[in-house]
């Protein structure tokens, strides 16, 4: 497939539909995925296109407290107890729907044919499950049809999304309520000593042992989500293929690191990916928290529209203005009666948010405009702490 012709219908801000990221998440060797890429054409020229993969998923992935003992306790006996074998369209390791239409064609038609396909293909594998994931409320309009071909919409767990509206960080903490603000120096000063350093690569294939060790810290850690698992290979590849639109911020002390965030430089939309961890070191340093403000900064330093700062941790995120962004997939098994089970058992296991709003900014978004006139009489962040880059 040509690149050119492969990236003529993709949109702003999709990099995961882009021929060079598929590339490089494919070569990447994560789990048991295998990948599949259905292309419509009409009259020679592509006017769809998606990514599907294969994928083994422990369905307890997302279950807690007592469902969980009892999900381990069966899978002593019996290791494939609660897996499911499903073909996803989608990436996976990114949020986001893959499928591209070409604009001006009848989506619904160019959908069905494309779902068909992908039907097939799972009947093929011998795989019963079909999942098209993610799609936000506003984006369902003529995904809904697939509910007409038996597909269930359930419900995901929530990206985390923040709008960039200030013209540096130090107005960002500025239009915070006062705790919140307090919050964030506080912890800033923990990472402000002469041997630590917080910088931002966008040439890292050199840290990729590192980033895979400090990365499985994190997954093993996890208590809300844990199903894909990365290696070097795939930190290799993201900055192999995609060059200056990826990143990472890298925490260092005594020159050795001790956190990361990987980050993708959309069109418009900067995207935190995933975070690593070296958890003795996290106590005092308030490493992942450093790393959460450092993506704030680095999006208003780039001219950025928005964050995508991913699923799980939502207090943290929420603490420093972010906003839950529900998703939504669609799921189909191919045996009936398991159509009406396997589904709504996925959703029951998937947890939601339930830790209410924050009210993190003084003002609304009018207000703050106004008060930017005012902001050079405030006192700026940088006199109050500063943290050393390289």
């Amino acid at each position: 497939m040509n690149e050119k012709e492969w990236n003529s219908i993709v949109g702003k801000d999709r990099m995961i539909c882009t021929y060079k990221y598929l590339n490089a998440i494919e070569k990447s060797e994560i789990n048991d995925c295998r990948y599949y890429y259905p292309v419509v054409y009409e009259e020679g020229r592509i006017i769809a296109h998606a990514c599907v993969y294969f994928i083994s998923t422990e369905l307890d992935a997302f279950a807690q407290g007592i469902t969980k003992k009892i999900i381990d306790l069966i899978r002593r006996k019996w290791k494939g107890f609660f897996v499911l074998r499903s073909l996803e369209c989608g990436t996976p390791v990114a949020l986001g729907s893959t499928v591209s239409f070409r604009e001006g064609i009848n989506q619904a038609e160019v959908l069905s044919l494309m779902r068909r396909e992908i039907e097939n293909l799972a009947k093929k594998l011998n795989i019963g499950v079909v999942l098209f994931r993610d799609f936000y409320d506003e984006e369902l309009g003529v995904f809904d049809n697939l509910t007409e071909a038996g597909y269930n919409r359930i419900h995901n767990l929530s990206n985390t999304k923040l709008e960039i509206r200030w013209k540096s960080f130090d107005e960002y903490l500025n239009s915070m309520r006062s705790n919140y603000r307090m919050k964030i120096i506080k912890r800033m000063k923990k990472c402000h000593r002469e041997n630590v350093t917080i910088q931002v690569l966008r040439n890292f294939s050199r840290y990729a042992d590192e980033l895979e060790r400090l990365w499985t810290n994190v997954y093993y850690h996890a208590t809300e989500y844990r199903r894909e698992r990365l290696t070097a290979v795939f930190f290799r590849n993201i900055d192999q293929y995609l060059g200056e639109r990826s990143g990472i911020i890298l925490v260092k002390e005594d020159n050795m690191p001790i956190g990361f965030g990987l980050l993708l430089f959309d069109d418009e939309t900067l995207t935190s990916m995933f975070f690593g961890i070296n958890y003795d070191y996290n106590k005092d340093h308030f490493i992942y928290f450093n790393l959460l403000y450092k993506v704030v900064e680095v999006a208003i330093e780039e001219g950025m529209n928005d964050i995508d700062m991913g699923i799980t941790t939502l207090v943290p995120k929420k603490d420093i203005g972010f906003a839950v962004a529900p998703l939504n997939m669609y799921m189909k098994h191919f045996n009936p009666l398991l159509n009406k089970i396997v589904p709504r058992a996925f959703e029951m296991m998937t947890p939601q948010d339930n830790t209410g709003p924050r009210r993190v900014f003084k003002t609304d978004r009018q207000e703050i405009k106004k008060e930017a006139k005012m902001f050079n009489k405030t006192e700026s962040f940088s006199e109050q702490v500063s943290i050393k880059t390289e």
